[in-house]
């Protein structure tokens, strides 16, 4: 078509940078090097790296997911017969069940800033194909976004192919650009190159027994052969587990350089505190618990809810409704993931939700049996409200049609 010159080598290119760079040179900045290549395939070796993308990851896609229907006499229902309902809370397509669809999506979204699906139209509807970003390039061509996909799974190869702004969904984390979404490995990767080189140095330190234990001391100088004559000596003791005879005037000095000494409690205490920073979590859910009480770990959780789980569904929300909707239901439709599902997690706040929304009149009880999986009964459609509350200016209007 034209659109795209050269595409090869630049989808080459941003592979390397997204999958594995083999120099460490970003757009014209050198990164500081601790002896690690520092890469998204790596940084998924950092246990809380790995834990924490994961636990975002699964929480999103564990969220019901809803498609509304605005109707002007009872607001927003929701619309179970809808293509898009089917697509984002089903089915996506053949091959993937909703959860791990979703699970991608948010894993994409949070460890290479760019996530892809391609909106396929089907005689049964629509169908949405997750495209890893590595094979995705885009371009803008007289002011309007290309996206040129080339998978690297040839199984997928049917995929490939130049796709309109309105073919396929684009979610990005953080954008400088509003083009691209930031990697948030290669911006990090300084505190991630720390992290990996942190723990490359644990695992040599502990591979070589933790210390060097003795060494053996002399005020003089053994020639070659009292040198070998004491070493097989020595030899033959510690084999026979026999105590050593020190001759020639050598000394045994123990030495010890302990995990404490050396500091890689501290450097892996404060590389879980940088990547709970980059991926926006409390670090208690990571596992660093030092600054940890009863009470902050429930308002932190309750943090992870509004300031790292909302601003990624409201991402997912805004694209779906612009891309999975025709322009005439634009506006008369939207989409949202549910956090309240977190509640699912607490019975006793679960509880005390449903209890005070069923006196207070907002919810009735069928409508919680429904969020609950049961079945709706007979007679719990109406709506409750507390009958010991009264509207301000109206108390006496009430007295006087007790007196009557």
């Amino acid at each position: 078509m034209g659109i795209f010159t050269n595409i090869t080598s630049r989808l080459a290119r941003r592979r390397e940078l997204i999958v594995g760079p083999k120099d460490e040179v970003l757009r014209g900045q050198q990164l500081l090097d601790f002896g690690v290549n520092v890469n998204n395939r790596n940084a998924m070796n950092l246990t809380a790296f790995f834990a924490g993308i994961r636990i975002i990851a699964e929480n999103v896609a564990s969220l019901p997911k809803e498609v509304k229907k605005f109707d002007a006499g009872t607001g927003y229902v929701s619309d179970p017969r809808h293509q898009a309902f089917h697509a984002i809370n089903i089915r996506p397509n053949s091959s993937t069940n909703v959860f791990d669809f979703w699970e991608c999506i948010a894993t994409w979204v949070i460890g290479w800033g760019d996530a892809y699906a391609i909106i396929k139209d089907t005689p049964d509807g629509i169908e949405l194909h997750q495209a890893h970003p590595s094979g995705v390039d885009i371009r803008i061509v007289n002011g309007r976004k290309y996206y040129k996909v080339q998978m690297a799974d040839p199984d997928l190869s049917w995929l490939n192919g130049i796709y309109s702004d309105e073919e396929i969904l684009h979610f990005m984390l953080i954008t400088t650009d509003g083009i691209h979404g930031l990697n948030p490995v290669i911006a990090n990767a300084i505190a991630l190159g720390k992290a990996l080189a942190t723990e490359k140095f644990a695992a040599e330190f502990f591979r070589k027994g933790g210390n060097i234990r003795a060494v053996l001391e002399t005020e003089g100088n053994l020639g070659d052969e009292d040198y070998k004559r004491f070493t097989k000596h020595w030899a033959e003791s510690a084999n026979n587990y026999d105590t050593p005879l020190l001759e020639y005037g050598i000394k045994y000095k123990p030495l010890s350089v302990n995990p404490v000494a050396a500091q890689l409690i501290q450097s892996e205490t404060l590389s879980i505190q940088d990547i709970a920073r980059i991926l926006n979590i409390p670090p208690h859910l990571l596992g660093e618990l030092s600054h940890a009480t009863y009470s902050n770990i429930e308002h932190q959780t309750i943090q992870f809810v509004k300031y790292t789980l909302r601003p990624l569904v409201k991402r997912l929300e805004v694209e779906l409704e612009a891309k999975l909707f025709l322009s005439r239901e634009i506006g008369r439709y939207s989409v949202k993931f549910v956090l309240d599902g977190l509640l699912r997690g607490d019975t006793q706040a679960r509880s005390n939700y449903y209890h005070n929304a069923i006196l207070d009149g907002y919810m009735s009880r069928n409508e919680v049996r429904e969020i609950e999986g049961l079945e709706r009964k007979d007679g719990l459609d109406t709506y409750l409200y507390p009958l010991n509350t009264g509207k301000v200016g109206e108390e006496e209007d009430d007295d006087s049609k007790t007196k009557e």
